[in-house]
């Protein structure tokens, strides 16, 4: 059996007097193993869930993961698959317990230390599709929701009333609920709900999402118990999966979600005029003055990185495909980033680069995630050729995530 020792966090009895102050020197205090810990969970696909009875789901994967990262010998076979409520309660009250997924709310931020998030994902009402309750106010309706689920705090945030709310231990009693009509609707989260309609409907088709309720960000739940450092060490290792590529250029991260999850959308973006505007700017700042402007994209300033939009700033190649400059991760600057791909193997990088030799300009279309941004989206790059005042040639792009109207309508991989 390992004990987390020094070489991971430090000593235990540092811990001692962070998390509990009055303990005397003299008190006996068991050492923290990591492969004492408890790991619960629920059925709750895509992160959690039983797929022929082999644990599966994005949380899971990384859980593991991160726990092995960590030194453990602890697997998924190992996770205990319980009600929500049940694992929930058990959280709560049992020392070093690790309870996913879990959002985040406000009512709960003190129950647990968290790590993460691993995702989000809408919460929704679904109700029977041959009712039609669009005149009805969601207060007069009878909301069917999970013990201890979200689910509860999404349906009164958006007008349920309280003493319509029922409260059922398993997501099969839900569904069985809305086909009986003894409730109009059900409150949980839009993926989760899908595969239990599919798994315990009569017939799936008879069942659909009539409104979004709101967004859960899901967490890995820690027992307060729980050594902080420890907790703390799952959490950084969590988000180097999100930020650490491998030389193919794909995070653990992307390979997980793109095991579970369609590529996703989002309903906002970044202008394309933004976008264009942005890459002018920086193209003729480094015709005036190109190591400046390297200097000033590498330290993150203004314009080149957006002080308002994260997901607004500006990245330069050379035409080798090194990693020159950008403004938000300084990761791989100086790297020959040649012949890395996106999670689905195209080599995005290259093409921005061989466009702009061929065209001068243009727009290129990938995959992409980065640590703030919970899966994978579609996403697009305007790049441009410049020639920098050194006399070097630079490739200058700034990228942007594609609309859901925008893939609705079938963007292209490549737009000249």
């Amino acid at each position: 059996m390992m004990t987390y020792t020094n070489a991971k966090i430090p000593a235990f009895i540092i811990l001692v007097f962070m998390l509990i102050p009055a303990v005397s020197l003299a008190a006996p205090v068991p050492a923290f193993h990591i492969d004492d810990l408890k790991v619960v969970t629920e059925d709750y696909a895509p992160l959690n869930y039983l797929d022929n009875g082999t644990l599966k789901g994005i949380s899971v994967d990384l859980t593991e993961a991160a726990l092995h990262q960590l030194g453990s010998n602890i697997t998924r076979e190992s996770f205990s698959v319980l009600p929500w409520s049940e694992a929930y309660n058990l959280a709560r009250t049992t020392p070093d317990t690790i309870l996913f997924s879990a959002d985040r709310l406000p009512e709960r931020e003190d129950l647990f230390l968290w790590a993460g998030p691993v995702m989000e994902n809408s919460q929704v009402l679904f109700t029977r599709t041959d009712t039609n309750q669009s005149d009805i106010g969601l207060g007069s309706q009878k909301i069917v929701v999970l013990t201890d689920d979200c689910g509860k705090a999404y349906a009164l945030t958006a007008g349920a009333d309280e003493k319509n709310i029922i409260q059922v231990p398993q997501a099969k009693d839900a569904v069985m609920m809305i086909e009986n009509g003894s409730a109009d609707g059900w409150a949980y989260d839009e993926l989760a709900g899908q595969h239990a309609i599919m798994k315990y409907a009569a017939d799936p088709g008879q069942i659909g999402e009539r409104q979004v309720l709101g967004t859960s960000r899901y967490y890995l739940a820690f027992n307060p118990e729980t050594p902080t450092e420890f907790v703390h060490a799952i959490n950084n290792t969590l988000q180097d999966f999100k930020r650490n590529r491998t030389e193919a250029g794909v995070t653990r991260y992307e390979r997980t979600i793109a095991d579970y999850l369609q590529v996703r959308c989002t309903e906002n973006s970044t202008t394309r005029e933004q976008v264009t505007d942005l890459v002018n700017t920086t193209s003729a700042a480094l015709a005036a003055d190109a190591p400046d402007t390297i200097k000033s994209i590498n330290a993150g300033k203004n314009p080149y990185r957006s002080p308002t939009d994260p997901d607004l700033y500006v990245f330069v190649f050379d035409t080798s495909v090194n990693l020159l400059a950008n403004a938000v991760n300084s990761a791989n600057i100086g790297k020959n980033l040649a012949g890395t791909t996106d999670v689905f193997g195209y080599p995005f990088r290259d093409e921005i680069v061989k466009g702009a030799e061929q065209n001068g300009t243009g727009w290129v279309s990938y995959i992409y995630s980065n640590p703030d941004s919970l899966g994978l989206y579609q996403k697009m790059s305007y790049y441009q050729m410049v020639k920098g005042s050194d006399g070097n040639q630079y490739v200058v792009g700034v990228g942007r995530y594609q609309t859901c109207d925008e893939k609705a309508a079938g963007a292209e991989r490549s737009e000249k």
